[in-house]
């Protein structure tokens, strides 16, 4: 990215005045950290679904739409009302709303894409500051176009130092 910039501004007046925008993962992870601050809110019938056809779709890789859709399917064998307790996003249970947030591109050559994002929780039950909750999109690139980008997987961390990889668990959670 850095090397891009650098080459745009060396051209300086050689390109276009408009901006050009070579992807949508900023942008697509930023739609989600923005349904999971109204979610914070923890306000009736103000919840912006992460999950819906269209958005499972659009935005999500294939191999987690099968995650999903394996996992709602057991869940209906199980007659279970929900898929989730908590956040499928925070893995909390969102009754502090999120103040700040951080997004920023981790992708390296040597990596997979990835965008690290940091929510900061205030203290809502009296115990001190409860600090950031971390996530890490990983994106991939979607098969009908060179340009744009799918969420593949959302991890967080555990606090034994591993990683919480939300599509791992939607299939662990089939029959």
């Amino acid at each position: 990215m850095l090397l891009r910039l650098g080459i745009i501004s060396a051209l300086g007046s050689l390109l276009p005045v408009e901006p050009v925008r070579a992807d949508n993962r900023e942008d697509l992870v930023r739609a989600y950290v923005e349904r999971i601050v109204v979610n914070s809110l923890d306000e009736p019938g103000r919840q912006e679904l992460y999950f819906t056809e269209l958005q499972l779709l659009n935005d999500f890789s294939p191999a987690f739409v099968n995650a999903y859709a394996e996992a709602i399917k057991a869940a209906k064998v199980r007659a279970d009302v929900s898929l989730f307790e908590h956040d499928a996003m925070t893995g909390t249970v969102n009754r502090c709303p999120i103040g700040a947030t951080e997004i920023i591109d981790r992708t390296r050559v040597d990596t997979r894409n990835m965008i690290e994002v940091t929510l900061q929780t205030p203290d809502c039950e009296g115990a001190g500051a409860a600090g950031p909750i971390r996530l890490m999109f990983v994106l991939q690139p979607d098969g009908t176009s060179g340009t744009r980008f799918v969420i593949d997987d959302v991890l967080r961390p555990l606090e034994n130092g591993g990683w919480f990889s939300l599509q791992a668990w939607l299939e662990r959670s089939r029959p």
